[in-house]
């Protein structure tokens, strides 16, 4: 396990691999957007430019920033941003979260309700279900065009897609579920079923990527409350949605871990992102890797990031 860069993040998060950043992530609490390039060892921290949850890199090297009341034309190097799609029917009760490009060009998001992570903070309520599904999760076309591609959400989190059964994988964090689809090329999503559910005390299922076979890496992250009950190792997990099993699983020396991507010169190394904000001082302390981007080389291959193509053209960037 290894540290990258010096930037230690209040709550690191969405990771992606891209080949003339190297790792892009953000710091969403700090509003910042951090790449790192281990080849060279060069970090590089910019202003994320607001409420920052993901970035999409388009096919002609420029960026598409998803916000939580939005889609943007992103440019962080010289710091702008304008609008590319904003969802007209949006309420104070929600968030846009996590997102990536897929297979049929569009990009895919999810979002969030506001309340969730409050609810399960309050040691009243940490452990009892919250009782609202009112998040939705989207594709949106090159031209700017929203669809509701399924709703009963509620913490829309990790999602990827297998690129040998062309299957969709998306998770639900508040019921600790993976779920699994059959991609159309009509843009929807056909039987959906539960591959895994993870126990309460294990950690929500946050970040996720897919690797060459088809093997599930997974953050569980560990709220407060839930770090402060449970007497399971904070890890890694990479599933075989197949089996419906965790067939190899890696334990770390910090508390709070939120998502991971496969990159590297050879597609064989694991990124993954950490919380230090969660943890009271004197855990921070003892926990000298939290908050940090940690690398580790893994026996599987990675596969690149589908790339975005877009219609319209953005003249500020």
């Amino acid at each position: 396990m290894k540290k990258c860069g010096e930037y230690r993040a209040k709550f690191g998060n969405r990771p992606i691999w891209h080949e003339a950043y190297g790792v892009i992530w953000l710091d969403s609490t700090s509003k910042k957007i951090i790449t790192y390039h281990p080849a060279t060892g060069q970090e590089n921290i910019y202003d994320g430019l607001g409420d920052i949850m993901a970035i999409i890199p388009t096919v002609d090297g420029r960026f598409i920033g998803i916000y939580k009341d939005g889609l943007y034309h992103l440019n962080f190097k010289q710091g702008h941003k304008s609008p590319f799609a904003l969802l007209e029917s949006w309420n104070g009760m929600n968030y846009l979260n996590e997102g990536k490009c897929g297979p049929d060009g569009r990009i895919w998001v999810g979002s969030s309700d506001r309340f969730y992570n409050s609810f399960k903070e309050s040691p009243h309520t940490a452990f009892s279900n919250y009782p609202f599904a009112n998040s939705k999760l989207y594709s949106i076309d090159p031209s700017a065009n929203v669809f509701v591609q399924a709703d009963g959400i509620t913490l829309s989190n990790g999602l990827d897609w297998d690129r040998k059964t062309n299957k969709f994988y998306h998770i639900d964090s508040s019921k600790h579920a993976i779920y699994q689809y059959q991609f159309a090329e009509n843009h929807q999503l056909y039987f959906e079923k539960v591959v895994y559910t993870f126990e309460m005390d294990e950690g929500y299922p946050a970040g996720m990527v897919i690797d060459q076979e088809g093997e599930i890496w997974i953050a569980l992250y560990k709220s407060s409350m839930v770090a402060s009950h449970s007497k399971k190792p904070t890890r890694i997990v990479c599933i075989n949605p197949n089996k419906r099993q965790v067939i190899k699983e890696i334990e770390l020396p910090v508390s709070h871990i939120t998502s991971c991507m496969i990159g590297g010169e050879y597609m064989d190394t694991l990124f993954i992102t950490t919380a230090y904000e969660p943890l009271k001082e004197e855990n921070g302390e003892q926990e000298p890797l939290s908050g940090y981007l940690l690398q580790m080389k893994i026996n599987s291959k990675g596969v690149a990031n589908y790339e975005f193509a877009l219609n319209n053209k953005c003249i500020k960037c």
